[in-house]
């Protein structure tokens, strides 16, 4: 994934270093046969410089088509980017173009009581399962008295956040479904460059519940529908909050390209989003979301549409 034709895919890139949060950061590969048979692995990044007793909120993500096995390395530096704000974001290499258990999802998936998909037939209908299934592993293995250490670092009351790229940006807005993220404890989504939004009923952008990121760009010449999914969620939920970024260049691959070239951003406006409605921040990271000014996801690049409408007071 850090092969040269990937670095030159990515329309807009610029050579700079990635913004990075206070922590330092690690990972560590583990097995759960919970998930699904494709690939029953994860990787977990976590702050390794936290203050004794610190706590991180839970961020799983959703790779996108092709993102499983081998190639999410492509992921990497944006998961240590991610947690370098202070979260534990683990990405599963299962589904790599679909999950294979998809009729036997229906612990996971009962919660969304939606319609197939788009595309039928490849797997994706239980994707959004899978982070949820990372949820219950993390609160499981936090409860066991000889586990790692890594899982007595994660903030459960703090919620989740699902974040996820292409087909696990789909998978992502799924989660985001009143019933699901009710049971699950997920406070918000994020979705990079997500798939397409079309069920048989409209759009899945309708079925969410919580505060959601929509981040594409000009670029992306691959899934441009992140604004109809953006305009569902706001048609039906008037009032909530969300944030929609359209930044002129870049591709789809976003997501995983590594530095130098990258969008040096994608992680710090990610984390912001998460810092809100995750950790309530209401100072620096609510700024970079919801100020105009030159720092800010709206201000410091040329968009084709940047809208950030913040909480309610």
């Amino acid at each position: 994934m850090k092969s040269t034709l990937l670095y030159l895919l990515a329309a807009g890139a610029v050579f700079s270093q990635p913004q990075l949060g206070p922590y330092n950061t690690t990972y560590q590969e583990y097995t759960n046969p919970a998930f699904d048979s494709s690939d029953p692995r994860v990787w977990v990044w976590w702050p390794v410089n936290g203050t004794p007793g610190q706590k991180f909120p839970l961020v799983p993500y959703l790779h996108g088509i092709l993102g499983g096995d081998l190639d999410l390395l492509g992921y990497t530096a944006l998961f240590g980017q991610m947690a370098s704000y202070g979260f534990v974001v683990v990405g599963t290499f299962a589904c790599n173009t679909g999950c294979h258990d998809a009729k036997n999802s229906s612990r996971w998936t009962s919660c969304g009581g939606l319609l197939p998909l788009e595309p039928v037939g490849m797997g994706w209908d239980s994707y959004y399962g899978e982070a949820y299934k990372i949820i219950d592993w993390a609160r499981n293995m936090s409860a066991l008295p000889s586990t790692d250490p890594v899982f007595s670092l994660i903030d459960f009351d703090a919620g989740a956040g699902v974040v996820g790229h292409s087909m696990g940006g789909q998978g992502a807005a799924m989660a985001g479904g009143k019933a699901c993220t009710e049971q699950w404890g997920v406070k918000t989504v994020v979705l990079h460059h997500p798939a397409m939004g079309t069920v048989p009923w409209g759009n899945i952008g309708s079925n969410i519940s919580v505060p959601v990121a929509g981040l594409t760009t000009s670029g992306d010449g691959i899934w441009p529908e992140t604004r109809d999914i953006m305009d569902a969620f706001h048609t039906r939920n008037d009032g909530q909050s969300y944030l929609y970024r359209d930044e002129v260049g870049w591709s789809h691959l976003e997501p995983v390209l590594w530095p130098p070239i990258e969008n040096p951003f994608l992680a710090t406006f990610t984390a912001a989003w998460l810092k809100v409605f995750l950790n309530g921040d209401r100072g620096e990271f609510y700024d970079m979301i919801f100020s105009d000014g030159p720092t800010s996801v709206c201000g410091h690049a040329e968009m084709v549409n940047c809208t950030a409408r913040p909480p309610p007071q």
